[in-house]
């Protein structure tokens, strides 16, 4: 019994640091705000928000309920105009875009790339996204719908 859970033990540890090197997701994103100032850019309003979206990325691996895709929307009568609300339609109140492919440039790691719209207003579509792959803890970041892009390192 002992030597099982010696070993047991010992793989803990040898997974454990791996883990545990990954910067904490909030310093990720505060970073990504600081630099987004500096360069004069829109930063992130909601921060807490970032964070957990970026933690259930890496818990669940697929967005909120929150969030819809284009598609689902139009699904229920959303017109799909950028300047029309989501929360126009009663099913889509408090929901937000995210879940379509990525359009923009192309980005430095090959993976199917998807959007989520950040610092949502009143339901409308907003110029802030968070770029995520499904296939990369590597995420990005841009405030002006893929002008600018700022790479989130892994976090937990």
């Amino acid at each position: 019994m002992k030597l099982t859970l010696t070993m047991l033990t010992a793989g803990l540890f040898l997974a454990l640091p791996a883990y545990a090197s990954l910067p904490q997701c909030d310093a990720v994103v505060t970073e990504a705000n600081a630099l987004l100032a500096r360069q004069g850019k829109p930063v992130v309003q909601d921060e807490k928000k970032l964070v957990a979206l970026l933690r259930t990325l890496n818990r669940d691996g697929v967005l909120p309920a929150e969030y819809v895709t284009r598609d689902q929307a139009r699904r229920v009568g959303w017109s799909g105009k950028d300047s029309d609300s989501l929360w126009s339609i009663w099913i889509l109140n408090k929901k937000q875009l995210g879940g379509d492919l990525w359009t923009g440039k192309p980005l430095p790691i090959k993976a199917t790339w998807r959007t989520a719209d950040l610092d949502t207003v009143r339901g409308y579509h907003s110029n802030k996204q968070l770029i995520f792959s499904a296939e990369s803890a590597t995420r990005y970041l841009t405030p002006d719908n893929g002008g600018t892009l700022v790479t989130l390192d892994p976090c937990q």
